[in-house]
């Protein structure tokens, strides 16, 4: 019972992060269009890192069982 909670939360944590990942690029590239570049590589940066989590988050683990 708990088990299939626990793998709906983890999946809606995957979507979530590949939104935030999303929008992080779009404000990067729209702080890129207005030429700011620290705050352009800032965001890009931010949403690579949430786009490489939530793909580790729903890789499947190999492991015993």
């Amino acid at each position: 019972m708990l088990v299939p909670l626990v793998s709906r939360a983890i999946d809606i944590l995957a979507i979530v992060l590949v939104l935030v990942a999303a929008a992080a690029f779009g404000f990067g590239l729209s702080a890129l269009g207005q030429n700011e570049d620290f705050r352009a590589v800032y965001l890009m940066i931010v949403g690579a890192l949430a786009l490489r989590a939530s793909t580790e988050i729903l890789r499947p683990r190999g492991g015993s069982t």
